[in-house]
């Protein structure tokens, strides 16, 4: 961020009619002394200037590998007589996506402040067809979109957890965020633990109990498969996608040097805990992102092109050559 002592703010109507990407090298010189001469400058001279309407139609400067750029009007020079520094320059660049970055961020907005302002219990539920109603976004048809929605809600403070369901987004909120709070979560509150009770016929029932066993390891999911784990299911400690994917063994030589390659995000994902919950045996996973975790587990699951598979898993061995840890 740029920060000025200003007596006031001077708004100008600015349109960045082109853009130039510098390497990133050359674009962090022309941060650090924005007085010197530009080529890229000069050769758009004719560009920059003010039009009948009163806008200033102007050069957009970006460096490679960057979100951020500078907005450059010249006034004739050879150098950013008049710049603005602008921290996400695609959206900038493309109005559209700014209409659209925006219109998502009044959503959030809103479903922030209404779960907790209506919440008693912690939690609160958006039916996808309500969304539309509200934004004309279709969440249901575009998953990816839905996916967004959720990565934007969770970064807020108030949001614990986000559940994405086939037709609606819960939200879990922490209680100090909700005025109405009335004590003990629900039982059915998202991330929370449950107890079941099966009958089993004689009336007597099987407690089934969701219960922590282990603890914060500060490790990758690569560190740990120097094991073998089977029958696994990899959850993200943020975004719920429902009854995740079983994965039946997972250890150091499943995936080939290219599928390491491939998913070295997800391998480099932190491990928040490992427990016993309503899928069996599930490792917690924080610093990746939701829609790449349950991908990954899909694609180990099979659900991926046979060339895919083949490039990424190797074949199984005979034998374990690493210790089993199994779900029980």
């Amino acid at each position: 961020m740029l920060f000025l002592y200003k007596p006031d703010f001077k708004f100008w109507k600015a349109k960045a009619d082109k853009k130039v990407c510098l390497p990133a090298d050359e674009f962090e010189k022309f941060l650090k002394n924005p007085l010197g001469d530009m080529p890229c400058i000069v050769e758009n001279m004719d560009l920059m200037g003010e039009d009948q309407e009163g806008i200033y139609h102007c050069l957009l400067i970006t460096g490679e590998g960057r979100r951020d750029g500078v907005l450059v009007e010249s006034e004739g020079y050879r150098y950013a007589r008049y710049a603005s520094y602008v921290p996400d320059a695609a959206a900038l660049e493309y109005e559209s996506l700014s209409e659209f970055g925006t219109r998502l961020s009044w959503l959030a907005e809103q479903m922030v402040s209404e779960g907790t302002g209506n919440t008693g219990e912690g939690s609160w539920d958006f039916a996808f067809d309500e969304l539309r109603e509200r934004s004309g976004l279709s969440f249901s048809e575009n998953p990816q979109l839905a996916e967004l929605l959720a990565d934007m809600i969770v970064e807020r403070p108030e949001v614990k957890l986000v559940g994405i369901r086939s037709d609606c987004l819960a939200l879990c909120f922490y209680p100090e965020h909700c005025p109405n709070w009335q004590g003990e979560e629900s039982r059915q509150s998202l991330g929370e633990p449950v107890t079941q009770e099966e009958d089993s016929g004689d009336n007597s029932g099987d407690k089934v109990r969701q219960e922590d066993e282990a603890r914060a390891t500060g490790a990758c999911l690569k560190d740990l498969l120097c094991a073998r784990w089977e029958n696994l299911h990899l959850i993200h400690d943020k975004i719920d996608y429902g009854l995740p994917h079983t994965i039946v063994e997972l250890d150091a030589g499943t995936l080939t040097e290219a599928g390491k390659e491939a998913w070295a995000d997800v391998l480099e994902a932190k491990v928040v805990r490992v427990f016993q919950g309503y899928s069996g045996l599930q490792m917690e996973l924080s610093g990746v992102k939701a829609s790449r975790l349950d991908a990954f587990s899909a694609m180990l699951a099979g659900y991926c092109s046979v060339e895919d598979y083949e490039n990424w898993v190797n074949e199984p061995e005979e034998e374990a050559m690493a210790p089993v840890i199994r779900e029980g």
